[in-house]
């Protein structure tokens, strides 16, 4: 009897001896199944690429999102950490007035204008001190003032003046000139706001008014001066010159000294009508 038929007379179990016989020689390995690749083969891939994208857009899986590769706690940390410390940044910056220049205040604005637009002749103010000094001797104003005893009136007055010096300049200086309240009334603030008991102790001479009432009432009563000027400079080369006369023009001219120099003691006598704001 042939080998084949042999084999064949034993049977199925002869087969199964001869193919485990056949796999060892060959060293061919059983396959088998990893049971976690069965059930949870699409939440690993998602795992991994999570993962890489999570170290790719932020360094760490760690850093980005913790050990979650849920995808619910790296996203959270990204707008909450990297977005809010920026915002903060930003807010601290402007809190701060570090990054930004603060705007100038009204009386800068104010005396940056009549300085450059109102020269020569028509000059308001000898010094930037002088004009800072006035400045915060007048009501401030609300933006837009017109015919108004305010800053903000006269920064209009000046801005204008920068193409009509000799139409604007007058009422943009410590005088209202009538657009800016009256020339008393400029004058009268003026007074009230230097010229005091207080500042002028010692005097002899008089050297302050009892009340606004009092100030506008002895401004008013002035005769007209015809040798002098017909509006206020404060340049010392015009003539006629505001240094002298008895007009609002040199009251107003003494007064802006003393608040210049800060010695209402000397001042403030002129500026009441005393020598030389007197008829000369």
């Amino acid at each position: 009897m042939s080998r084949l038929h042999r084999l064949a007379a034993l049977g199925p179990l002869a087969f199964l001896t001869l193919s485990a016989a056949c796999t060892q020689m060959l060293d061919i390995q059983d396959a088998w199944i990893d049971p976690a690749l069965s059930v949870g083969g699409s939440a690993s891939t998602g795992s991994l690429s999570s993962a890489a994208g999570e170290q790719s857009a932020g360094g760490t899986t760690g850093s980005a999102g913790g050990h979650n590769h849920s995808g619910g706690a790296a996203p959270h940390a990204g707008a909450g950490s990297v977005g809010d410390h920026a915002g903060s940044g930003v807010m601290t910056a402007g809190a701060g007035g570090g990054d930004e220049p603060e705007p100038p205040s009204a009386c800068a604005a104010y005396c940056d204008s009549v300085l450059h637009n109102c020269k020569g002749k028509y000059e308001q103010y000898r010094t930037l001190d002088q004009c800072l000094a006035v400045c915060q001797r007048l009501p401030l104003g609300t933006p837009g003032d017109e015919n108004v005893n305010s800053v903000e009136c006269r920064i209009r007055q000046a801005r204008f003046a920068e193409s009509e010096a000799f139409l604007y300049c007058k009422s943009a200086g410590p005088l209202g000139a009538g657009k800016c309240g009256s020339n008393c009334e400029s004058y009268c603030t003026l007074m009230a706001a230097t010229c005091s008991q207080s500042s002028t102790a010692g005097n002899v001479e008089l050297s302050y008014f009892e009340s606004t009432q009092a100030c506008l009432a002895s401004c008013g009563a002035m005769p007209e001066d015809p040798t002098g000027p017909t509006q206020y400079s404060s340049s010392a080369t015009i003539e006629p010159s505001s240094l002298i006369g008895n007009n609002v023009f040199c009251r107003t001219y003494h007064v802006a000294a003393g608040i210049e120099q800060d010695s209402a003691s000397e001042h403030c006598p002129h500026a009441m009508g005393g020598d030389p704001c007197i008829a000369q």
